[in-house]
């Protein structure tokens, strides 16, 4: 156990020595090869971190120096706990133990060459030492050879002599590592050696801020803050064990294994283990519901903090990665709560309101409609009834004309008997019209009644002969019909067609059922209308009335016709649907 801290110091020592002098000289160490010995520019030299150990006596004793590309990063979170198995059975510490004790032991997360200097090394001296290069301290890359490059003129390395040994850059896959081993020429003895080991890594959380956490993330930042090596006070992860059940709680972060926002925290901070210094370190990419709600960008500042904000209710996923290593992501999953008023219970019930105030303003709107169409269709009818009555009233003296012309031919005939008696039938007669004078309807009974006696009256004048026939299917008292329609068509069977016949003519009125109609037939064996589109004034008044009965009236109608019966006339009324 002590021998495990002990080598855990040395890796923490080692990577110090790694970072920190190059930030003390960064501004005027910056390495320049010329043009015939690398490929390196001035501008990607500046993304590499030398390692220094200060020579006993660079004259005697060159110093092997190695540049690693750092990518804007202090440390990583898996610094000191690395798996330095490079195969079974084979630890970085176990093939570099046969080394020199100053061998540097170091990794690269960056997939890039790891480039080697030699300090104390120049074109004079350079044939007195040689270098060779083994992938995992076993197979030789470069054999011992002599150092043939060298820096220009304007490159600098603290106080070392120019024209500094160049050995070349050199890089192998993730999980294996690059040993560069320097000796005199022709000695067994090794100089210098370093050992560099390509790991892989991803981000890895350290703690998550929600919007009720703000004095912990300002009482962190003004007291414990570190970038080179983030961390919180040891009691502030107990705020989740709090928050949720055990098992909700990753064991090895101690953080949730899936936050719940509350309604209304709209940003979320987390803090990453590795202590980042260049926001193109890292990258994310936040999905909500899986869709992309923000694609892969570099972080927002130069720090460890990931803020991700105007969040809304929703399910998230976090996605979070090393620019250096893109095929390496860390997931983490979330969710903010939606307000009572985003949940689906309250879109539910808001939108049956919804269609219910629709459907009651439709339906409102319906009723004014047709409250206005009633309005309309009963001042129709009113007007309807208007042009009835005018109808009417044209009848009546059109009636009575005819009566009072057939009492006259009976008293210029000295006949007072049957005046008498035709007088007695007319009061009859006009009392059942003043009785029905303010109806539109009356039963078939009492149309019957008036059409016999209004053929009672003529009889005595003309002498003709008539009869009334009425189908036993209709039930004549509870069947209404219009008030006189067929008593204008009977006066002009009598007028047109009997009148001049004397005994010779013959009148039939009949009432017959078919399914739920009722036909009405006024037929005389007269010699016919001469004009049966306009054959009297009372059938003219019938046809308009029958018109604006049938604008009056919604299921049911009335047809009138007119046919020749060689001798004689029918006319027929189609009484439609009204048996219902």
């Amino acid at each position: 156990m002590a021998d495990s801290r002990k080598q855990l110091r040395m890796v923490k020592n080692i990577v110090l020595c790694l970072l920190l002098p190059f930030w003390a000289m960064q501004g005027v160490a910056q390495i320049k090869w010329s043009k015939s010995t690398t490929p390196l520019t001035n501008k990607d030299w500046q993304n590499y971190s030398t390692t220094y150990q200060p020579p006993e006596d660079e004259n005697t004793k060159p110093v092997l120096v190695t540049a690693i590309p750092y990518n804007g990063i202090y440390s990583h979170e898996d610094e000191y706990g690395l798996p330095f198995s490079m195969s079974p059975g084979n630890s970085l510490f176990g093939f570099v133990s046969r080394l020199s004790a100053k061998t540097q032991q170091l990794f690269t997360y960056d997939s890039s060459n790891v480039y080697f200097i030699t300090p104390g090394i120049h074109p004079s001296n350079a044939a007195l030492y040689e270098y060779r290069v083994l992938l995992n301290g076993e197979k030789v890359m470069v054999p011992w050879t002599t150092v043939k490059q060298f820096t220009d003129d304007k490159f600098q390395l603290n106080n070392f002599k120019k024209h500094l040994g160049f050995l070349g850059g050199f890089k192998t896959t993730w999980g294996n590592a690059i040993v560069v081993e320097l000796r005199k020429t022709g000695s067994d003895l090794l100089v210098a050696s370093s050992a560099v080991c390509w790991v892989e890594t991803k981000p890895r959380l350290l703690q998550i801020y929600t919007p009720g956490d703000l004095e912990d993330l300002l009482s962190m930042l003004k007291t414990s803050y570190n970038p080179y090596s983030p961390e919180v006070p040891s009691g502030e992860l107990l705020k989740w064990k709090t928050r949720y059940a055990s098992n909700q709680l990753d064991p090895e972060t101690g953080l949730p294994k899936k936050l719940v926002l509350q309604p209304g925290e709209s940003s979320v901070i987390f803090y990453l283990r590795s202590g980042i210094f260049k926001r193109n370190a890292i990258e994310y990419q936040l999905l909500k519901n899986n869709k992309v709600e923000v694609n892969w960008q570099p972080n927002d500042n130069d720090n460890s903090f990931i803020r991700v904000k105007q969040l809304t209710y929703g399910d998230y996923q976090l996605f979070i990665r090393y620019s250096a290593q893109r095929h390496n992501v860390t997931q983490y999953s979330f969710e903010v709560k939606p307000a009572w008023y985003q949940t689906g219970l309250f879109k539910l019930v808001a939108g049956f309101l919804l269609v219910a105030f629709i459907a009651a303003i439709y339906l409102l709107y319906r009723l004014i409609q047709q409250q206005r169409r009633t309005r309309a269709e009963e001042a129709k009818k009113q007007q309807l009834a208007l042009e009835l009555k005018a109808i009417h009233t044209q009848l009546n003296p059109h009636f009575i004309f005819n009566s009072l012309s057939s009492i006259q031919g009976l008293i210029n005939t000295n006949d007072i008997k049957a005046a008498n008696q035709y007088l007695s039938e007319f009061g009859s007669l006009m009392r059942n019209t003043l009785t029905g004078a303010d109806k539109n309807f009356t039963t078939l009974a009492n149309d019957i009644s008036t059409i016999d006696n209004y053929l009672k009256l003529e009889q005595l004048r003309f002498g003709f002969t008539y009869t009334i026939c009425t189908d036993p299917g209709i039930d004549v008292r509870e069947t209404d019909v219009p008030f006189l329609l067929l008593q204008p068509i009977v006066e002009n069977a009598v007028k047109h067609g009997v009148a001049g016949m004397q005994e010779r003519g013959a009148i039939t009125v009949t009432f017959k059922r078919h399914d739920n109609n009722i036909i009405a037939s006024v037929g005389d064996n007269g010699n016919g209308f001469p004009d049966k589109a306009a054959a009297g004034y009372g059938l003219k008044l019938t046809r308009d009335r029958i018109t604006l009965l049938n604008q009056t009236m919604s299921d049911r109608s009335l047809h009138l016709t007119i046919e020749d019966n060689m001798p004689g006339t029918v006319v027929k009324i189609n009484f439609i649907n009204w048996l219902i």
